[in-house]
């Protein structure tokens, strides 16, 4: 079946925010490799030995996303030493743009924390907030000042989450993403022995990926009388973009094992 799209869908928290740039938008990801993450956990550890012999307890690393101006609906990849908003938004290269808003989705409302360059820090009901692996925040980017370039890199460092993880997916609407950083598509994800760990869908279940060149949700359905979703693998999502997820079903969680050394 074709996949389905919404537009105008109020889930974005546009009545709180400027206008959405008009210039096409674009989420670009970029993350080093699993050889990468291993090699700086092993140089952090003052490790020197080969790889195949070496099974490491903690990978880390750090994924650049650039973000546009206008909205971003964007993940946390990696557990940071700390998780608030605060600190992990003022990892923009170059410092953040003055009236950069973070949208964390809380029990059906939005929550914001917004950079004031003035006062050189954040302001809102989302600052001490944490945003985690498996979770997501929308990011509103304004435009540039004069001669700025108009996109801005994200750095996120941190630990990639191993092991048995859990994230949870509520009744209702929520923002989620994959807990490890991989691009996955959610309801072909494998525990680290190779089982099925797809996102727990029932019946009326939807997928809104957020397309910030067209400004709309593109939607995924999961539909118990045809056994499965409409689409089948469901489109990847990239590693540090996040997505809406309508739940129909009781509040569950979405479990996965994951390693460096044996990934799926």
């Amino acid at each position: 079946m074709p996949r389905k799209k919404v537009q105008n869908i109020s889930l974005t928290p546009l009545a709180q925010t400027p206008s959405l740039a008009t210039h096409t938008e674009q989420i670009h990801i970029q993350m080093r490799t699993k050889a990468l993450l291993l090699a700086a956990a092993f140089a952090a550890a003052g490790v020197a030995t080969s790889m195949a012999q070496v099974y490491s307890v903690n990978a880390v690393g750090y994924v650049n996303t650039t973000l546009v101006p206008g909205f971003n609906l964007i993940s946390n990849p990696l557990n940071a030493a700390d998780n608030k908003i605060e600190t992990l938004f003022n990892n923009f290269q170059g410092g953040p743009r003055d009236g950069t808003v973070v949208y964390r989705f809380n029990n059906g409302t939005f929550q914001t924390a917004s950079y004031i360059s003035l006062l050189g820090s954040w302001s809102g009901d989302a600052v001490g907030q944490t945003t985690l692996p498996g979770d997501g925040v929308f990011v509103f980017l304004p435009g540039p000042a004069a001669g700025e370039a108009a996109n801005k890199v994200l750095t996120f460092v941190g630990e990639v989450p191993q092991n048995a993880t859990t994230t949870a997916i509520p009744k209702g609407f929520s923002i989620k993403s994959s807990v490890v950083p991989q691009q996955v598509s959610v309801d072909q994800t494998k525990n680290t022995d190779g089982t099925a760990a797809p996102i727990p869908a029932t019946d009326g279940d939807v997928i809104y990926r957020y397309d910030p060149a067209a400004k709309n949700y593109n939607a995924n359905s999961y539909i118990a009388l045809l056994g499965g979703w409409d689409t089948t693998p469901l489109p990847q999502v990239k590693v540090g973009e996040a997505f809406y997820y309508f739940h129909t079903g009781n509040a569950t969680t979405w479990n996965r094992t994951f390693s460096v050394n044996n990934p799926q």
